[in-house]
């Protein structure tokens, strides 16, 4: 029900508030336009008006906190502000959405992508609340190119250019949400100055592996260590190609022993990755049994958790072939032949884990496994290749190449059993002579 009375404050005052659960409307006589809302607990003062066939109606503020000659000069303004198409409540979220924060930004951010890693969370508070944090209190409107600009060169000299643009994609990501629910209410994305004049850092990508002539040596120190779920996580990862922490989370739930297979969960994608087992990796997983003490393959020093970070004992492998490749057994020996010529001295294999998987990459490639399978292999996916989204390779039909490449591997690795068996075989046979002559 609406009623036309002249609103001022003596008779808005005299109002009697509404039924709970009601709405009563009133308009102003002078300017109908002009009116107050009254529910069971408020009035508040509004304007409604036709332009062009749409209806038009904004809040101008609750009674008592503006009172009735302002909401009336607040209402002829609006008024105006209608008929030339301006539309008000639009710009009075735009206003509200200026004023948001980085901080409130990034939090909101959190909050609707629910589906981040706890490691991406991390990396992402990580850059808001240390490489960006006089940035948080500021509103996201106010964060200018050339403000990134600056603050990336900032992080590129003292953190590294890796981190900058690291940082920096972040907050691209922060703002282009924020810009998304807000209705691009603020400015164009800042961070487009980065590539509009080409500062984002060009990073070269590792392409380091261990050398086909260096894994026998790897190999030998590997399994020279101490602790044997270290050495296996090891191999596993250059005999499969897996990223390290795909391993380091697999479970004996997802190992299947009869079948031959093993799938990850905890992929990069977010998509299963089943994977076959050849005879190599079968003997590994045999081995990890002995060693099983909780749900995790590689179990850690902790009674639930698994293996953390295996890279304390990479040192031992440095050092162990580097006495390998120089031909000497101890470090004075070793210090000897420094002294005798430094420059022939050939250093110790270091490594990185994913070397590991470029190292698998690597002899796979060079057995020509067809393209395909070592994708599936490695669990990559590329949704611009439309063909690719079309063939499907099944886990079996992946076994006779991981075999291969697990073959090769152990060739490079140690002489075949059948080579050291016919060496044992021939040495006999030049004994057998020797003893025939000796009777």
């Amino acid at each position: 029900m609406a009623h036309n009375i002249k609103l001022t404050k003596t008779a808005v005052e005299k109002i009697p508030l509404a039924e709970k659960g009601k709405q009563v409307e009133y308009y102003d006589s002078e300017l109908p336009a002009f009116g107050v809302r009254v529910s069971a607990t408020s009035i508040s003062y509004f304007v409604r008006k036709w332009i062009n066939g749409k209806l038009s109606r904004v809040t101008l503020g609750r009674h008592g906190v503006i009172g009735a000659d302002t909401a009336r000069k607040m209402a002829a303004d609006a008024t105006t502000d209608l008929r030339k198409g301006l539309d008000i409540n639009l710009e009075k979220k735009k206003a509200k959405t200026r004023s948001i924060t980085f901080a409130k930004a990034f939090e909101k951010f959190l909050e609707t992508r629910t589906g981040l890693k706890p490691k991406t969370i991390s990396m992402y508070s990580d850059h808001v609340n240390r490489l960006l944090v006089s940035w948080k209190k500021k509103p996201m409107a106010e964060i200018s190119s050339d403000m990134v600009a600056r603050r990336h060169s900032t992080i590129s000299e003292a953190n590294g250019k890796a981190t900058a643009n690291s940082a920096m994609r972040t907050f691209r990501a922060v703002y282009n949400f924020t810009r998304s629910i807000t209705e691009n209410s603020i400015p164009e994305n800042p961070a487009h100055r980065l590539s509009q004049t080409k500062q984002w850092n060009k990073i070269e990508r590792r392409r380091t592996f261990i050398k086909p002539h260096l894994l026998k040596p790897w190999y030998n120190a590997v399994n020279e260590l101490v602790n044997p779920v270290v050495s296996c996580h090891l191999l596993l990862l250059i005999y499969t190609g897996l990223r390290k922490n795909e391993a380091l989370k697999l479970k004996w739930t997802d190992v299947d022993m009869q079948d031959k297979s093993f799938t990850i969960t905890n992929t990069k994608n977010g998509q299963p990755h089943t994977l076959p087992m050849s005879k190599f990796i079968y003997n590994l997983f045999e081995k990890l049994q002995q060693h099983k003490v909780n749900e995790y393959v590689f179990p850690g020093a902790m009674e639930e958790s698994h293996l953390k970070d295996p890279r304390r004992n990479f040192e031992h492998i440095t050092s162990h072939t580097l006495l390998a490749l120089n031909d000497v057994k101890t470090a004075e020996e070793l210090h000897a032949k420094k002294l005798e010529n430094a420059d022939s001295i050939v250093p110790g294999i270091e490594f990185t884990q994913h070397d590991l998987r470029r190292t698998f990459i690597t002899v796979a490639e060079s057995l020509d496994i067809p393209y395909a399978a070592l994708k599936k292999l490695l669990n990559h996916s590329d949704g611009s290749d439309v063909t690719g989204g079309y063939l499907q390779i099944t886990t079996d039909r992946l076994r006779e190449p991981m075999e291969r490449i697990s073959a090769k591997l152990q060739e490079l690795m140690a002489p075949p059993a059948a080579e050291e068996k016919s060496e044992e075989q021939e040495e006999e046979k030049q004994i057998e002579p020797l003893q025939n002559n000796q009777t």
